[in-house]
């Protein structure tokens, strides 16, 4: 059923499950809030695979930790910050977080790494901002641009439970279907074993949600078992957006984006990109 919201006049407007810059108008608020948002950053995973023996987190990026790209990025945004941490990564990681967000942030523990859902789970009673901004500890590329259309969407009268930003990419990991309408209705995981497009829809490693919509919704999503990787067994998080009734989905995010850090060759592409560099995939 299609959805209707207010628009500025009191008429009313269609709200679309997905959201362009060239239709978002009517759904923008004028600015960001920051005093609206929390930013949650899982952050419990280890930097093993990139041959590193601290927190994931903590990893150099061209000059400066992961963490630090994502202080500078998000700072101006998100007025709190919560910090979702292994119990061995606790220490170092809030060594460096007290001095870059003196009295902003929380640590949360994520005491086994049961998948990102958990580690949600985990962080999503330290927040207390009516929006929420969750964004995977390893995504250095993100842009101030792309982040503040959607906040903009998120805040705006059509008042979405979740907004999305996501991207069409050749040979995605991730792929989220649709019906007729533009709803989102299934979600494949090439790490679970699903089969995928060529070319498919492919998050980017951030998320917005209204708090109430994540803590209504989050329990039942653990509770019901559909977010059990057949795989991995661990906790996904992504398959909560197929069960959302309002949800804005945003294709703007660039390749770039999109790419978290689980290999050195993502570290050096990533390197490069942010430094300004030519790079190739």
């Amino acid at each position: 059923m299609p959805r209707y919201t207010n628009d500025a006049q009191g008429g009313y407007l269609r709200v679309p499950p997905i959201l362009v810059p060239e239709t978002a108008s009517p759904f923008l608020d004028t600015a960001v809030n920051p005093l609206f948002w929390t930013a949650l950053i899982p952050a419990a995973g280890r930097g093993s695979r990139l041959g590193f023996d601290k927190p994931k987190i903590l990893f150099p990026i061209a000059g400066k930790p992961i963490l630090e790209w994502l202080v500078d990025l998000l700072s101006p945004l998100c007025g709190q910050f919560v910090f979702v941490v292994s119990p061995e990564g606790a220490e170092p990681v809030e060594d460096l977080v007290a001095r870059l967000l003196p009295d902003r942030y929380e640590i949360a523990i994520q005491p086994w790494p049961r998948g990102m859902a958990d580690a949600i789970a985990c962080g999503l009673p330290a927040v207390k901002t009516p929006n929420t901004m969750i964004v995977w500890g390893d995504q250095v590329a993100l842009q101030r641009a792309s982040l503040e259309f959607c906040m903009r969407i998120h805040q705006g009268p059509a008042q979405p439970s979740a907004t999305c930003p996501t991207l069409w990419r050749e040979h995605p990991y991730i792929h989220f279907e649709r019906d007729a309408s533009g709803k989102m209705t299934h979600l494949l995981q090439a790490r679970e074993g699903d089969s995928l497009p060529e070319r498919g829809e492919s998050d980017s490693g951030v998320f917005f949600f209204r708090t109430a919509a994540l803590r209504r919704e989050l329990p039942g999503l653990l509770e019901s078992g559909k977010c059990i990787g057949r795989q991995t067994g661990e906790l996904n998080f992504l398959p909560v957006f197929p069960l959302l009734e309002r949800l804005i989905s945003v294709p703007i995010m660039t390749e770039a984006e999109s790419v978290g850090i689980n290999s050195r060759a993502d570290a050096e592409y990533l390197e490069r990109h942010l430094l300004g560099r030519k790079v190739t995939r």
